[in-house]
């Protein structure tokens, strides 16, 4: 981990497992012909991602390197901006018109736009200063190299060009941290069949919030059973995405095969257990085959009645 007060080029590696890039448009072919990489004064090597903590009000100083890997010459934006959990979980960044407002706010790199001629790399020095007022935590964003086709353009960003790779920053701010999880909606749908004996589908949906400030990637637990436990389905143990403060994300599973067991209960268990973090839900409906059993009602009244008049008509 580095240090806010260490220099730049006495960084050490980490071994938190996060990935260093993020990438726009990985389907296309120029995603992959340039990099953004963690530097030091004599190039990349050692780190794959930014990862500091800080005290509040102080400053740092760092290096971030641009390779140009392909065959032409080609111009790339290089700005600062915050990250984000889309709504499947994954990690992103804001859109190059969005303004940041988080640890984005805090880098500042002087130039903003670099023409790069192939197999060309520049490292750019930039620093961080954490404002007196920033919340403790993580924070997290990126430093972005987008290519552009546009390199007139002041703010050298093209209007139709998205392809763009970062280098992930991740900051924790000194001070008490709250870890916590919330499950904020828990819903089962399911279709009661006609007879007991028969299976439906169940659909469960549900919301987990990073409620914390700090990232946490929890897993979830979901059982599904019926009546005194009858009939019970234990889902594989999901691995959710690393979910930052205050992002959430829904998940659906389908259950196959569900019998109506008079009742039928979902478990959820969603747990970060580096943290010890650990938040349950359960709901409970009743899947009662109403049809069958007034079909069964039916017939054994008409069997009583049958019986009734049967017996009159033997006294008589």
């Amino acid at each position: 981990m580095v240090s806010a007060s260490a220099p730049p080029d006495t960084t050490t590696p980490t071994s938190e497992p996060v990935p260093g890039a993020v990438t726009d448009n990985a389907d296309s072919t120029d995603a992959g012909s340039f990099a953004v990489q963690p530097s030091s004064a004599d190039g990349p090597g050692g780190r794959d991602y930014f990862i500091y903590t800080f005290k509040t009000g102080e400053q740092f100083g760092d290096r971030v390197a641009i390779s140009n890997n392909g065959d032409e010459t080609a111009t790339f934006a290089v700005y600062a901006t915050d990250a984000v959990n889309t709504d499947d979980g994954s990690f992103s960044l804001l859109r190059e018109e969005e303004q940041p407002t988080d640890v984005g706010t805090w880098v500042e790199l002087g130039a903003t736009q670099y023409t790069l001629e192939a197999g060309e790399q520049v490292i750019i020095p930039f620093s961080i200063t954490v404002p007196d007022d920033a919340t403790p935590g993580d924070h997290v964003g990126a430093i972005v190299a987008q290519k552009i086709s546009d390199a007139s353009n002041p703010d050298g960003i093209g209007i139709n060009v998205r392809v763009r790779v970062g280098a992930r920053i991740y900051a924790r701010v000194e001070g008490p941290v709250t870890q916590s999880l919330a499950i904020d909606s828990f819903s089962v749908t399911y279709d009661t069949p006609l007879t007991p004996f028969s299976g439906e589908t169940a659909k469960v949906v549900y919301t987990v919030t990073n409620t914390g400030d700090v990232r946490l990637a929890p897993t979830a637990d979901l059982s599904l059973s019926g009546l005194f436990g009858l009939g019970e389905h234990t889902l594989e143990q999901r691995q959710i995405p690393e979910l930052l403060p205050g992002s959430s994300i829904q998940i659906s599973e389908v259950v196959k095969d569900v019998k109506p067991y008079g009742r039928l209960t979902a478990d959820l268990s969603v747990r970060a257990e580096q943290e010890s973090v650990i938040v349950d839900a359960s709901i409970t409906q009743w899947t009662v085959p109403w049809a069958f059993l007034g079909i069964v009602a039916a017939v054994i009244l008409a069997l009583i009645a049958w019986r009734v008049v049967a017996r009159r008509r033997a006294a008589t």
